[in-house]
């Protein structure tokens, strides 16, 4: 109880702190923004709560965490379960927007300021069976509040990271064991991950290898989305092609000259080069940068076969929601976002049978460590690391195929996690296994 004394007493405090940070933090600052309306919203949402069916709460910190957790979203929907998602940033609301309209979405929204009173009226407005935290986003008083009401609580894709276990230090230990242990099931990503959960809480009866069930998706987005034709002389059969998704300047910086040598030593490299934004001063400056070899946008050659002589080496992906479909076109992978804030999807490559290379920054990804694991992939730290990798792969053909199984077969062994999730909730929830 005196833990959450004190954390209930620093939490003003913690308000007018992130209150000052948004000042100088746009995407802070709109998710605080965001928040003032809460109330007015959810008064109007909880009009669609039927009381005689069965409500799971999600909630789930951004884009990545959500897209985790929407296989079991749509199998609760077709059991018949009325849903409620919350979400911690506003990254994840053009998702949340995707299911909008399901007449079972109840409320859809950011979560509150983590004060106990809104905790409460949350859950006397939805009256949840169950509700599902995704990766490591425990909200105290959320999770407090609803193990006082008896409520059953679940962590799916759980997550300690890399590096530092801070969870399990001395004097935090007691803190986190105060979330962790009311979760009657906590099912986790990788063996690791379970091993450094159970630091905090051991002995757990709930706690479990899981695996992660975002890979679901990531399988049906590359099963939805044919990739594009590109003129058939663009690239020869056989020859090296890779494909650069998600890629901030920061990786460009690197990848660019990486990339001069690596045409120098393999003339026949293609390569297909997905910038995170592709706006226009950004796809110019990439023109600029590759002049020498010669570039092309997508929507120029996408379902042409007419190229310019001489064909240009590199094709600009100047849309965005293409990726996924173009990464069955390669068969090699870099994948951005390792020299920011951590590294992007690369589940999806990995799902294509690419070998995938990526920045040193890639604790956030629990599928990028276990292709590490199985040297399925590589991590280049700078332009020296990222140009000896780059040429390895252009030698060694066999070597990128058998990286490339090895990483489709991780990426395979994740499949069945959704399911496995899903059936734990159900398992929580008498009135899920009484069906509809």
């Amino acid at each position: 109880m005196l833990i959450r004394v004190i954390y209930w007493s620093l939490l003003p405090l913690l308000w007018l702190t992130v209150w000052a940070v948004a000042l100088c933090n746009i995407k802070l600052r709109r998710g605080m923004l965001a928040r003032r309306g809460f109330r007015a919203e959810f008064g109007k949402a909880q009009g669609r709560r039927q009381p005689q069916r069965p409500l799971v709460w999600v909630h789930a910190a951004s884009a990545g965490e959500f897209l985790q957790a929407e296989p079991i979203l749509k199998r609760l929907r077709e059991r018949g379960a009325q849903l409620a998602v919350s979400l911690g940033s506003v990254s994840g609301l053009p998702w949340l927007e995707r299911i909008g309209h399901w007449p079972e979405l109840v409320w859809g929204g950011l979560l509150p300021f983590d004060f106990p009173w809104n905790a409460r009226l949350l859950l006397r407005g939805l009256r949840p069976q169950a509700i599902v935290h995704v990766q490591a986003e425990l909200w105290p008083s959320l999770v407090w509040s609803a193990q006082a009401r008896g409520i059953p609580q679940l962590l799916i894709a759980a997550r300690t990271g890399s590096g530092t276990n801070y969870r399990a230090h001395p004097l935090l230990r007691p803190f986190f064991r105060s979330l962790y242990w009311p979760l009657s099931a906590i099912l986790c990503l990788t063996e690791a991950d379970r091993d450094g959960i159970a630091r905090i809480v051991p002995g757990h009866p709930g706690l479990q290898v899981a695996g992660d069930p975002g890979i679901e998706t990531v399988l049906a987005r590359l099963r939805e989305a044919p990739p594009p034709a590109l003129p058939s002389g663009w690239a020869t059969p056989g020859a090296p092609l890779l494909v650069v998704g998600s890629s901030w300047p920061t990786d460009e910086a690197l990848l660019l000259p990486a990339l001069e040598q690596a045409f120098a030593a393999a003339p026949d490299l293609r390569v297909i080069l997905a910038p995170h934004e592709p706006t226009p001063p950004r796809l110019r400056e990439l023109e600029s940068a590759l002049e020498a070899v010669g570039t092309l946008c997508l929507s120029a050659v996408e379902g042409t076969q007419t190229l310019p002589s001489p064909a240009p080496k590199v094709i600009l992906v100047d849309m965005v929601g293409r990726l996924a479909s173009l990464y069955s076109l390669g068969n090699m992978a870099y994948v951005g976002g390792g020299h920011t804030t951590g590294v992007h999807n690369v589940a999806e490559p990995a799902a294509c049978g690419l070998p995938v290379l990526f920045g040193p920054r890639s604790g956030n990804s629990a599928v990028a460590g276990l292709l590490l694991e199985a040297g399925a992939a590589s991590t280049a730290g700078n332009e020296q690391e990222l140009r000896a990798a780059l040429l390895e792969l252009l030698r060694d053909k066999v070597r990128r195929r058998v990286m490339g199984e090895e990483a489709r077969a991780i990426v395979q062994a994740q499949a069945g996690a959704a399911q496995r999730c899903y059936e734990a909730v159900v398992k929580a929830v008498p009135e899920l296994r009484q069906g509809r």
